[in-house]
């Protein structure tokens, strides 16, 4: 009988990350299996946790109220955190994030081995200083392979390459639709992003929603704040989606359309075809390309300046020729 090897991960924040982060686990798991019965827990902030419930890979999952308690100035719950991160006891504990935050978080935890970034390849340096392994590779690769990087080495395991990273094994869970949408092809507009230079400019989807229409594609639209009403459009608008149901919604989806956001990220993690587009943020970091999961680019020297709202430099046109290539390739694969 294996050994049962406990590991925790920690990543409190940020679905996208987030959703890079769990990529790894089938691939680690498939590594330890050889020699080990590996048992992954893992520690999320609980405005997350629906990204990751029911992921096949995560054997237990820990929401705490971590960023609602700081946002409301809260630390009552502080203390319940504490006793939350008590319970358990684990062979290695690894911080994806590199926070702070995020560090002391792990610290906290019963460990025998804590692994995180280095000091130069942290976010947040001083975040190194409560790791008792540090692993060393530039804050400017990929995300996925930072964090193969990250989680194999913690085992001297090497690191797998990054195509291979691209086309993981399905590692989230989502709640079936209760009824098929009825419009198809079914075409997602995510509207939004966390930040106003990543995010694609309104009166430009319009031009899209235009184009699809005159193609008799009706799209949906997904927002939080944004809404649009235009008559002369065909499309269907859903707002203020949990992230529970924005799951259920995306793996319905033959194309996600929209910017270097989670939930563009979630339709690779999902298997579905999806077009990123990326103005003020890095391709080279966080681009998910495949066959079917493609991006658009508008400033090759991206570099994360809020000065920079390139992304309004995308044709709709352009966005529209490369929808109907992705299109055409999921009808030819069926």
């Amino acid at each position: 009988m294996l050994k049962p090897l406990k590991i925790a991960f920690v990543r409190l924040t940020a679905m996208g990350d987030i959703i890079h982060s769990a990529s790894i686990l089938p691939f680690l798991h498939q590594a330890l299996l050889s020699h080990y019965q590996p048992i992954f827990h893992w520690y999320i902030d609980e405005t997350f946790k629906a990204i990751l419930e029911d992921s096949p890979y995560i054997d237990k999952l820990i929401a705490i109220p971590l960023k609602t308690s700081l946002k409301n100035r809260n630390f009552k719950p502080l203390k319940q955190i504490y006793k939350t991160l008590k319970l358990e006891s684990y062979d290695v504990v690894i911080d994806f994030q590199g926070l702070l935050k995020s560090a002391i978080i792990g610290k906290i935890l019963d460990s025998k081995k804590y692994v995180g970034f280095s000091f130069n390849s942290a976010k947040e340096s001083l975040a190194s200083l409560l790791y008792t392994q540090k692993i060393q590779i530039p804050y400017q690769e990929h995300i996925l392979l930072r964090n193969a990087t990250l989680s194999f080495s913690a085992f001297n395991l090497p690191t797998q390459d990054l195509q291979t990273l691209l086309n993981p094994k399905p590692f989230l869970g989502f709640n079936p639709a209760p009824k098929t949408l009825e419009k198809s092809p079914k075409i997602l507009l995510v509207l939004e992003t966390s930040k106003p230079n990543k995010t694609y400019p309104k009166h430009l989807f319009l031009e899209l929603i235009k184009l699809l229409n005159a193609a008799n594609l009706t799209p949906i639209l997904l927002s939080h704040e944004i809404s649009i009403e235009d008559s002369s459009l065909k499309f269907q608008a859903l707002s203020n989606l949990d992230l529970s149901s924005i799951k259920t919604l995306v793996a319905q989806m033959d194309l996600v359309i929209g910017g270097d956001t989670g939930i563009t990220h979630l339709a690779w993690a999902l298997n579905r075809p999806s077009i990123t587009l990326f103005g003020a943020t890095p391709p080279s970091r966080f681009s998910l390309q495949t066959m079917q999961n493609r991006h658009l680019m508008a400033n090759s020297n991206a570099s994360y300046k809020k000065s920079d709202f390139s992304i309004q430099k995308i044709p709709p046109q352009e966005i529209f020729n490369l929808a109907q290539t992705l299109l055409q390739h999921k009808r030819d694969m069926i």
